[in-house]
């Protein structure tokens, strides 16, 4: 007869001797505590990004009596209207800031010629390391989501109200559960989702379009050792050319009647998971990772430190 005291989290078992050595032996067997794992995720994310702006400006000023006759061909590279330079001999191209190669050619009561060229290179490195701890065939989730608000219209035949309408999420999302194997081995079954905003949203109330990638699979690994799970590549590149309809498709001659521009963005993920299976009984190798952490935080733990005093 066996019962349970949840009080003390007591098992009590009355029997003949034999039976009682039998479920000594079976408890031995079942009541012993499960290693845990230490999982590590790096998650890495590189970016590219390249712009090219070049694009020619032509204005030309004709005053004939008191008639003025401006013609020009205008891209937004500069500040527009001949006549206000004129006033106030403010050089075109003012506008633009100063940004890039700019180069300007100016005739008053003739004409003026605005060239810029501007180059923008972007690099940028992301890096993320969280770590969870977890019992043997359980399962760990690490997450780490950017939101993206957007808006919601509700529209009537009085007044449309504008309200929070929720939000789009966008990052990277990890599960794994190890299961301890023979032999310091591991078994973890993983899964892997990276989503990314791709562009802007076209309207307020709708969310930006997002690109997401899903890898899962079941591996064995040896104690300690790092699976990769890497090469999710996004790139995409864009090219724009404004020009004045004719004129700008003239072999050669036509380049001074346009505005191009190209960009291109390249992304890269890569995703490192390490399991550790901690096995003290003593937690002495979890003890030992925790207070790692917390010198390398710089942070107070609460105990109290002994330093040795000497008395005379």
């Amino acid at each position: 007869m066996l019962t349970a005291d949840e009080g003390t989290n007591t098992l009590i078992a009355t029997g003949d001797a034999r039976r009682l050595a039998q479920l000594e032996q079976l408890i031995g067997q079942l009541d012993v505590r499960q290693p845990q794992v230490m999982i590590e995720a790096m998650v890495v994310s590189l970016t590219e990004g390249q712009t090219l702006d070049l694009g020619v400006e032509l204005e030309k000023l004709q005053i004939n009596g008191e008639t003025l006759i401006t013609l020009s061909s205008l891209f937004g590279l500069g500040a527009p209207g001949m006549a206000g330079a004129l006033e106030g001999m403010a050089l075109p191209g003012a506008g633009a800031g100063g940004a890039g190669f700019t180069g300007v050619a100016l005739n008053p009561g003739d004409f003026q010629t605005l060239v810029r060229a501007l180059e923008t290179i972007n690099e940028g490195r992301s890096l993320n390391i969280p770590r969870v701890l977890v019992n043997n065939n359980q399962q760990a989730t690490l997450d780490s989501v950017l939101q993206a608000p957007f808006l919601s219209t509700n529209a009537s035949n009085t007044i449309a109200t504008t309200s929070f309408g929720g939000t789009q999420d966008a990052g990277t999302t990890i599960t794994v559960t190890p299961q301890i194997a023979a032999g310091d081995h591991l078994i973890l079954e993983y899964s892997v989702s990276v989503s990314t905003f791709v562009g802007e949203s076209s309207n307020p109330g709708l969310p930006p379009p997002r690109q997401q990638n899903n890898l899962q699979s079941i591996v064995t690994i040896p104690d300690g050792y790092t699976i990769v799970v890497g090469g999710m590549e996004i790139e995409s590149s864009a090219e724009a050319i404004s020009q004045i309809p004719l004129l700008g498709d003239i072999p050669l001659i036509g380049e001074l009647f346009k505005n191009r521009s190209r960009s291109t963005t390249r992304s890269r993920f890569y995703v490192f998971i390490r399991a550790n299976v901690l096995r003290h009984d003593g937690f002495e190798d979890l003890k030992y990772l925790s207070d790692r952490d917390v010198l390398a935080a710089d942070v107070d733990d609460g105990w109290p430190v002994v330093k040795p005093r000497v008395i005379h």
